[in-house]
């Protein structure tokens, strides 16, 4: 079944293919999966129940980067706590399809964001696999932005302390790096039919 997908890029979601895979025919995965961070439409991995979510604030207008805003702009509802568990629960649906199509001891490779590649690491040793090591891919550049302190505690409606915060800027840390975690299978899963 592999012939189909040799020397062939296959623009499609994931999951409606690794069926079509033979088991125990992938020497390396290497993929570079959604983040879900929600900074577009694609990423949005969770039941979306803030209206706000992937709209504009006036600080983005004219920005090259970040268009979009992955934070709602009034904070997050209650129910977009659980963003993260379904982000997980979303890499344990292809992570579960992947793991009968790797060959005996293969390594697997797997972009993430910093917030949320504990989710990816998670799932996979849900499902049988071993975190092996974490890499950096540190970037020549960085998105560098800052949050006024007054606009937090207006929104919040407390302006007094707005006022107070006058000026001040809250920075973010620059994400001058991006997580690839390596996992492999548990070879002993594998000997013991797992």
């Amino acid at each position: 079944m592999n012939e189909n997908y040799i020397s062939k890029i296959t623009n499609a979601d994931c999951l409606e293919h690794l069926d079509n895979l033979d088991d125990q025919s992938i020497d390396l995965f290497l993929s570079d999966i959604p983040y879900g961070i929600c900074l577009d439409e694609w990423d949005v991995l969770h039941n979306n129940t803030n209206s706000a979510l992937l709209g504009k604030s006036p600080a983005q207008e004219g920005k090259s980067a970040f268009k979009r805003r992955g934070k709602p702009i009034n904070g997050w509802s209650r129910a977009d706590r659980n963003i993260g568990l379904e982000y997980e629960e979303w890499c344990r649906q292809w992570i579960k399809k992947i793991y009968p199509k790797m060959k005996t001891g293969a390594s697997l490779f797997v972009f993430g964001a910093r917030r949320t590649i504990h989710r990816v690491i998670n799932a996979f040793e849900n499902k049988n696999f071993l975190m092996k090591d974490m890499l950096a891919w540190k970037k020549v550049s960085a998105h560098h932005r800052a949050q006024r302190v007054s606009i937090v505690f207006e929104r919040r409606g407390l302006e007094e302390s707005a006022k107070e915060w006058e000026g001040w800027r809250l920075g973010n840390l620059a994400p001058i790096w991006e997580p690839n975690c390596m996992v492999h299978q548990a070879i002993s899963d594998r000997w013991n039919n797992c």
